[in-house]
């Protein structure tokens, strides 16, 4: 059975320290090679090609991965909406996708032996409309760090109030667009060793299942917003909270499990 995996992550104002050990969980793509290719189908208008393009330029400077952009992906607002994944590929869409107080989702289901077998990105127009994030740097920083999120690695730090580590994976405002060299060690470390990968057919029921919530500052995410194809189902039960950090788990009819990682912002 397939697993689908949703981190939500809010910027919580939590000091956070950086390390170049920022990894998504054990979150990983099965490989035999020294290096591979990872096709990203770009299902989002034209206005965001420049920063698909960008990002996935950006990421392929990676000694083990390189992400090979097809353009052809379908852009009707019911694809974009969904924007499920193919199996063995990330699918990136944007759309207005409403006041759900996140800019972006990258989204990973994972296989039986863990590793990850589809991914997506969501960039929320409703915010990019916006004068504040209508600008090339939170635009180019937000589809870099989803796409970043997309092959297992995390954030280097989620307080906006520390000094700026220059990378994508860094909450900061103003952002910063491009991935750096921590990235790019994390990569060498999370794909230095080769996978025995087991082909695995999924039940066909794609990608969208949930992802890290990348949220505007003081914003936060929505549960409401965030859900089986963007749905109003929820999060699921609460498997218990410690802080400022809480897990929901929730079973779609499919009998797909859905996890959810939460950091609340204070006073939540």
């Amino acid at each position: 059975m397939k697993r689908s995996i949703l981190a939500v992550l809010l910027a919580a104002g939590l000091p956070l320290s950086a390390s170049a050990d920022h990894s998504w969980g054990n979150y990983h793509w099965a490989r035999t090679s020294s290096s591979f290719d990872l096709t990203v189908i770009n299902s989002t208008t034209s206005d965001w090609d420049p920063y698909v393009t960008q990002a996935i330029g950006d990421w392929s400077q990676s000694s083990k991965l390189n992400m090979v952009e097809d353009p052809n992906g379908d852009t009707s607002s019911k694809a974009r909406r969904r924007c499920a994944a193919p199996d063995g590929m990330v699918l990136i869409c944007n759309l207005d996708y409403g006041n759900t107080g996140w800019l972006g989702i990258a989204g990973i289901s994972l296989d039986p032996q863990g590793h990850i077998m589809t991914g997506y990105t969501k960039l929320n127009d409703t915010y990019f409309a916006q004068s504040y994030y209508n600008n090339v740097d939170w635009k180019q920083s937000v589809t870099c760090q989803e796409l970043g999120h997309d092959v297992g690695l995390g954030h280097q730090d989620e307080d906006f109030n520390n000094v700026s580590l220059k990378t994508c994976m860094d909450y900061q405002d103003p952002p910063w667009p491009y991935p750096n060299s921590h990235d790019m060690q994390q990569l060498d470390t999370i794909y230095g060793h080769l996978d025995s990968y087991d082909s695995y057919v999924s039940s066909g029921s794609g990608g969208g299942g949930g992802g890290d919530c990348n949220s505007p500052p003081g914003k936060g995410c929505n549960k409401a917003g965030i859900g089986w194809e963007n749905s109003n189902t929820g999060w699921g039960m609460s498997m218990g909270r410690r802080g400022q950090h809480e897990t929901f788990i929730r079973i779609d009819p499919q009998g797909i499990r859905h996890i959810t990682h939460v950091t609340w912002a204070k006073g939540h």
